[in-house]
């Protein structure tokens, strides 16, 4: 990993790396820190791309952890951010840029742990799909598939039809291999026999359907009922433990 951290106080940073250092140690994974003493340092060198993660202390001299977290969002909005800070006021602004985790000084091994845990499992899922796309005259060709585009995918035919935000993709595949190439993070819930459903996407689970975002339903099994509301429930505890960042 490559983590970036953007800290003032050069006792903090110290005691930072060394305790990330340690769990990765612990964990037999490679890290390396670029770290700066301040915001405007920080900005100056960042692009996108370099960092798999930003540690961020939030109260510094020049410019606030809460401002540089903004302009990263603009051009990163899935960049893992964890702020650090002795004052927990500022938590709620701290999730208002999607930020993966607050930790609150003095930092201690057992918070490192559990943070670094949840960033591994991010890192580990899959950013996107690599299926065979249905073409023209039944040929097929090779299509990539973004994750956070997809609304839900149907068995149909003994293909699958994949309902992006875009647009409808149909695939040469078989719904329990679709559903096995998903990440296992909660994310995606099969609500009835053949129907799979990005909880990213869900407004609101009805009686005997699901309401979506963009304002279409789906059916829910009977038996499934309470699974899934159980299930859009538990997504959305997690979902405001990072911000909004899952």
């Amino acid at each position: 990993m490559h983590l970036a951290i953007v800290e003032d106080l050069e006792l903090d940073c110290k005691n930072l790396k060394e305790l990330i250092q340690k769990d990765c140690n612990a964990n037999q994974q490679a890290v390396n820190f670029s770290c700066y003493k301040s915001g405007k340092t920080f900005l100056d060198h960042y692009h996108a791309g370099i960092y798999d993660a930003l540690f961020l202390d939030i109260l510094m001299d020049d410019i606030s952890g809460i401002k540089i977290a903004e302009n990263v969002r603009k051009i990163e909005p899935r960049l893992p951010i964890i702020f650090t800070t002795a004052e927990p006021d500022f938590a709620l602004e701290g999730f208002a840029v999607h930020a993966m985790d607050y930790l609150v000084k003095p930092i201690n091994s057992s918070k490192i742990s559990w943070c670094l845990k949840e960033l591994r499992e991010y890192l580990a899922a899959p950013a996107f799909l690599i299926l065979p796309e249905i073409g023209g005259r039944g040929h097929s060709s090779v299509r990539t598939i973004e994750l956070n585009d997809i609304l839900y995918g149907e068995s149909q035919n003994h293909n699958i039809l994949i309902h992006t935000v875009k647009e409808t993709i149909s695939i040469r595949i078989s719904f329990q291999d679709f559903h096995t190439r998903l990440p296992d993070t909660g994310r995606f819930l099969v609500c009835r026999r053949g129907l799979i459903v990005n909880l990213s996407y869900v407004e609101q689970v009805k009686t005997g359907e699901i309401l979506l975002k963009d304002g279409e339903t789906l059916p829910i099994s009977r038996r499934r009922a309470e699974e899934v509301r159980n299930a859009f429930s538990s997504w959305l505890f997690s979902r405001s433990r990072k911000g909004g960042w899952a």
